[in-house]
């Protein structure tokens, strides 16, 4: 078998429009897409690397306490990431993976939004069917301490067609998730997952907040089916709602300037998901 394989995702959101605290309203689109190229060094050992960019529109609308100050409006975002997975012995796998990403409002420049982060696991395979273990990840941040944050690395086919996993989640958002799948034929499989969500981005030097920071928090819970082209790809939509969602505004040194919290917000997307 050919050792190297290459990936094409990309993926659409349309966040609906919520109620912000203090008045007004906010509503977002995103999306993204993501190449990748993996190598099998050896049944032990697996590595790739990853480019992807993507772009999320924020409309603020109203005169509330926070929207009408406009604070951003599209912010872009652009990552390379790697991964490695070794296969310690019978039992455990040890996986990292190192990410380096941008992400600014159009007009300020991408390299005054940059961090660097990790996320790295151990997995310990109880049995044919489930293997689980503790990991970390951490993020620089923009003005700010580093973010760390625990992770549960878990595989867990609970029965042929059930299964209960760590995942990366939509196209246009990063870190890991938790996904409880059901797969009851070859070509279809269903999806209950549930992240939580910190993006954080430099703004440009003619808003509000010349070279400020902005900042979105949510917990996006989410259904989705996906219909699987075999080795070659699948497309999956998803529905859910975002909760918890927080928007925050800093100046250039990371100083509290407006926050605010919105409603519970619907979102819809879209991803597609290629392989050669």
């Amino acid at each position: 078998a050919d050792p190297w394989a290459v990936s094409i995702d990309t993926g659409a959101l349309h966040q609906w429009e919520s109620n912000v605290d203090g008045g007004g309203d906010l509503e977002i689109d995103a999306w993204a897409v993501r190449a990748g190229v993996s190598y099998v060094a050896s049944p032990e050992l697996r590595a790739g690397l990853s480019v992807g960019y993507g772009e999320r529109h924020y409309d603020f609308s109203g005169d509330g306490d926070f929207t009408g100050l406009r604070p951003w409006s599209d912010i872009r975002d652009a990552r390379i990431s790697g991964n490695l997975s070794w296969q310690a012995d019978e039992r455990w796998n040890l996986f990292a993976v190192p990410t380096a990403r941008w992400d600014a409002e159009r007009g300020a420049s991408l390299d005054d939004g940059a961090v660097g982060g990790l996320l790295a696991a151990a997995s310990y395979r109880v049995n044919d069917r489930l293997s689980i273990g503790p990991g970390f990840g951490v993020f620089s941040g923009l003005e700010d301490d580093a973010d760390w944050f625990p992770i549960l690395a878990i595989d867990w086919q609970i029965t042929d067609s059930l299964s209960l996993r760590t995942s990366r989640g939509l196209a246009t958002t990063r870190g890991p998730g938790l996904t409880l799948s059901w797969a009851p034929t070859e070509r279809w499989s269903f999806a209950l997952g549930g992240r939580y969500e910190k993006d954080r981005f430099r703004l440009d030097s003619r808003g509000v907040a010349p070279d400020g920071i902005g900042q979105e928090t949510s917990v996006p819970l989410y259904l989705g089916a996906t219909r699987s082209f075999g080795r070659h790809g699948s497309f999956s939509i998803f529905a859910g709602a975002e909760f918890g969602g927080e928007v925050r505004l800093e100046d250039r040194r990371g100083h509290l300037i407006e926050r605010a919290d919105y409603d519970t917000a619907p979102f819809g997307a879209a991803t597609l998901d290629l392989r050669f």
